[in-house]
Order: structure tokens, then sequence, then C-alpha cells
């Protein structure tokens, strides 16, 4: 009998799980079996979805449920085609491609080769099918709930940053839609939960990079930055704080690339407030300071340096030296790192660079004697210090669409 024509009563959530683990676990012996088993799980949870569905963590809950079932186990790569060709990707329902794209989500950040697998399906005729529809449902303004643009969001981030994309993907993106992403960055900075802003500002950091990539000379991100000066207030702080406070070395250098980009594009040298900037050379000067002796390491420390250069030559800086002495007394540490520690080449060449470009040239031409400005010295400078200024996340890692094990676990003891 089809599970759609029983009437199911629980009495409590327990009852609920229990229902979903007795789909799990009906006897498969085929391919068709486990596409069947697959179906009937989406369908029980997509019908019961507004009951006990309606947290990120019941989500999450669910999704790891199928992941960790014995079902997925023997027939992963069976189990996440079906959710992809047979629900993702041919689904007009908003509910049901809630429960299919939260599914791959949480599969791929479980499991990396899963989402190389779901990435590699997705690719048909040089296009990748699951982008270019989530882009066309966001376009249309498919999605009438945040919730169903976060899960949306975060599948295309973690599908952006596998690998590059053909020109054909980038072409479903446009200066309208670029500035629809911005908005809601905007829209959202008051929520209490702050999630969705971060989810969409992870999209626009992969996005960037897409560019960056593509050979183009065109990068819409920045094209469209240049016309929202002073309008995309919440996004440049929010940028910075993210930085502060993500520990994800990915997101730290899509957020530097962009910084890059930003720094060295003249209609955007002055993008920033000038007390962001300055919180950004704190945080570079304390990360050049702190990051060890790894190659990871070693990548980010450079990608700060190269970040530094145009930051202090040609933004506002230039003119506001701020922490000059603390700048200089940092990059020749990094010359000379005692210990025996060799430098690395790349290193040494961006800290040279700096130095003779910088210190030596523009700030030995300006021979400001004014001592480094206060952070606090105008907050009419400052996006942060605005009264109407963005809230800054406890822990930028703690608040995505994606809710980590350990979360779960936790959320899960406190119910019994």
């Amino acid at each position: 009998m089809d599970d759609d024509t029983i009437e199911y009563f629980f009495d409590n959530v327990d009852s609920f799980y229990a229902e979903l683990d007795e789909v799990l676990n009906r006897p498969y012996s085929t391919e068709e079996d486990v596409q069947r088993i697959t179906t009937q799980y989406i369908r029980f949870l997509t019908r019961y979805q507004q009951d006990f569905l309606k947290s990120s963590v019941e989500f999450a809950q669910v999704a790891y449920k199928l992941i960790d079932s014995k079902l997925c186990l023997d027939f992963s790569t069976v189990v996440l085609g079906h959710v992809l060709n047979n629900h993702a990707l041919v689904s007009q329902d908003k509910t049901e491609l809630l429960v299919s794209y939260s599914l791959l989500l949480y599969a791929g950040k479980d499991e990396p080769r899963w989402m190389n697998y779901i990435l590699l399906e997705s690719i048909q005729s040089r296009r990748n099918r699951l982008l270019c529809k989530i882009m066309t449902e966001i376009r249309l303004g498919f999605y009438t709930t945040y919730k169903m643009l976060s899960v949306s969001f975060a599948l295309c981030f973690e599908m952006y940053k596998l690998a590059k994309v053909e020109k054909e993907d980038l072409d479903l993106l446009d200066i309208n839609l670029i500035n629809h992403f911005l908005d809601l960055v905007e829209e959202t900075r008051a929520d209490s939960d702050e999630s969705f802003n971060y989810d969409v500002i992870r999209l626009i950091l992969v996005l960037n990079e897409q560019y960056m990539m593509s050979g183009l000379n065109q990068n819409l991100v920045l094209d469209v930055l240049s016309n929202r000066i002073g309008i995309s207030d919440t996004f440049s702080a929010n940028l910075i704080f993210m930085l502060n406070r993500s520990n994800d070395t990915c997101v730290q250098m899509l957020i530097l690339k962009l910084l890059y980009g930003i720094f060295i594009t003249p209609t955007l040298y002055e993008y920033f407030y000038t007390n962001d900037l300055y919180v950004l050379v704190d945080i570079t000067l304390r990360e050049l300071c702190d990051l060890g002796d790894t190659k990871e390491a070693q990548t980010l420390r450079d990608a700060y340096l190269r970040v530094l250069e145009p930051l202090l030559e040609n933004t506002q800086l230039r003119l506001r030296p701020y922490k000059k002495q603390e700048t200089h007394k940092t990059l020749k540490a990094l010359l000379n790192p005692g210990m025996q520690r060799k430098v690395n080449s790349t290193t040494k060449r961006i800290v040279n660079r700096i130095i003779e470009n910088w210190w030596e040239k523009l700030c030995g031409y300006y021979n400001d004697n004014v001592d480094s400005p206060n952070l606090s010295h105008n907050s009419l400078l400052s996006s942060c210090a605005s009264s109407v200024g963005p809230s800054t996340p406890n822990d930028v890692d703690e608040v995505s669409a994606i809710i980590p094990r350990k979360d779960v676990v936790a959320a899960a003891k406190q119910c019994k």
C-alpha cells in the first residue's frame, strides 16, 4: 500500500522518528528497492514537515538519519542520485524541494566525496543543472521563505566552491540578481537569526571567486559594488566581522580575495568606512603574527599580505596611516622571524615590495608625524558605529544553515 494513502497519528515526536526508522529499515535487494524507499522517506518528510520539521536542527536530524542508515551506506550513490534526479531536479513543490535540497546539502557537508558526486551528477552538456534550476527559481521569486532561500544558497555555495564552473553557468547571473543578493543582506541586518544574512554573503563571496577564475574581463560582483557605495553598509561591515570571527580557512580566503579585488579597483578604493579599514589593519597584524608554520597557515598569511599592500596604498589609509610604526615592525619581523625559521620566498617578496612602495616611498613622501588615529575618533567614519549598524555574530561558523552533528546530538539529549 502507498504510504500516502495511510493516515498516521503521532502521539509525540519520538513516534514520528520511530516511523522514519521503519521506512529506512524496509527490506531492499535491488537499486529499484533503494530508490523506492528513498522516495518514501522524502514523501514522508514532505507530508509531515509542518508538524515535525520546523527548525534547522530538526532538518539536520532527519538528514543525518538517512545518511547514517544502512540503506545509504550500502547504496550511497543510488540514494543521492535518486534524490537529485528524481526529486531536486524535477519537483516544483516547495515543501518537497526544501527536503530534497536539505538532504543533498547535509550529505555533501558530511562527506566531501558525496558533494563531488552531486556536482558531477548535476552536470550535463557542460551545464550544472541544479545550479541552473536554483538560480532560475531565485530569479523568478519562486522561494517565499528565508528557510528555502537559505538552504538553496548554502547548497549553491558548496557546489560553487568545489570547482570552476563553465561560462554557461556564470551567464545565469546578471546585475539584477547580484543586486538582489546584496539587498537581501541589507534587508535582514536586524534579524535575530543572523544565519541567513551570512549564507547570502558566503554565496556572494564564492561568486566573486568564480569570476576571478573565469578569465572574463567582467566581474559582476565588483561592478555592482561600485554602484552601491554607501548603500551596502551591512555587507561591508559584516565582511570585516566574518573575517575577524571565522575559523573556516575557506571562508577567510574567499573574503580576502574579495577584499583584494575591492582594493585594486579604482572605483572601490573608498568603498569601506575609514574605521572599518582600521579594524581590518588590526585583524591583519594579529593574523600575520599568530598564524603558524603549516602550509595552510602560510598560504593564508601570504593572502593577508597581498590584501595589505593595496589596503595601505590605495584606500583612505594612504593619507591617514593607521598603526604605521606597528605595521612596519610586523613586516620587518616577518623577514627576520628568528628561531632559525626559514622565510618563505613568496612572503619575502611581498613584504619587501610593501616596505619599498609603502614605507619608504609613500610614508617617506608624506613624512606623517601625526599620531595614528584612534578607532573612536569619529563615529561618522564607521558603519560599525552607526546606531542602525549591523548586528555582530558571536561565532560566524556557528550561524549557518548547516547544523553540525555535535549540535544535533546535544539538541536530541535536551529533548529526552
